[in-house]
């Protein structure tokens, strides 16, 4: 099951959208629960409620409020939704793509793309839910999910491993060395920031200086012998979310 949001002014695009849903869980055999917003202040209001989706599709241009300014809190309170922009216009691209969104599709295009748009997003996320670590003790095992994962660095005094998440910070027993080796059997997200921390590149908004920006206004000083495989790793990555083989 899948939880879309679908925001734009235009009813008959929101009425299409629908359609092409019921059509695809036919199809697939795919349960997909749709939430239909006209307006985008809306949408806003129930997700800072707690409500939570997979995708959202969000027109650009509403009355209310413009569609980049919807991504930009979207992605600041729901970082994981997959966004999918759906527009008139092609001349929003380049700034759609600067918020790191998964797919950008033209509205004439809709019915063309809507099938392989909404199966790349389905499979994206079954691929978070594969991507998980495992942190072993002689009491319970505790699952972690990559995606929730913004960073890990080592605990200079006990040299453990220390996973900050969006949850809050869980500790492992182990040293950042083994904990890396796992995390690329697992993830490609992740990327040496300097010695003793590594970086998810999906949490990553910019580098100023020295700096790794992250959400939440978090800052991680970047190695000198670290920046260029660091910048490599980003584009790599970034160019890869929006345009996968």
């Amino acid at each position: 099951m899948y939880k879309i949001a679908v925001c734009d002014d235009d009813e008959i695009i929101i009425q299409n959208l629908h359609k092409l849903c019921q059509n695809y869980e036919d199809v697939h055999n795919t349960k997909l629960i749709l939430s239909e917003y006209t307006n985008p202040n809306k949408l806003i209001s129930d997700l800072e409620d707690g409500k939570k989706f997979d995708i959202f599709f969000i027109d650009i241009e509403m009355p209310q409020m413009n569609g980049l300014d919807v991504i930009r809190i979207i992605k600041s309170l729901y970082p994981e939704g997959l966004v999918i922009v759906f527009t008139s216009y092609a001349h929003y691209a380049i700034e759609a793509i600067e918020l790191e969104i998964f797919r950008y599709m033209v509205k004439n295009k809709l019915q063309d793309n809507f099938d392989a748009y909404l199966t790349a997003a389905i499979n994206r996320l079954s691929i978070w839910e594969e991507e998980s670590y495992y942190i072993n003790s002689p009491r319970k095992k505790t699952r972690i999910f990559c995606r929730d994962i913004i960073y890990c660095y080592k605990d200079k005094k006990t040299k453990n491993t220390v996973f900050v998440t969006r949850a809050g910070e869980i500790r492992e027993r182990r040293s950042l060395k083994y904990v890396w080796n796992d995390l690329k059997r697992i993830s490609d997200a992740f990327v040496i920031a300097e010695r003793g921390c590594l970086v998810n590149m999906f949490y990553v908004v910019g580098i100023s200086k020295n700096q790794l920006l992250l959400e939440n206004n978090i800052e991680v000083t970047i190695g000198v012998t670290c920046m260029e495989n660091l910048k490599n790793e980003l584009k790599r990555f970034w160019r890869k979310r929006i345009w996968p083989d």
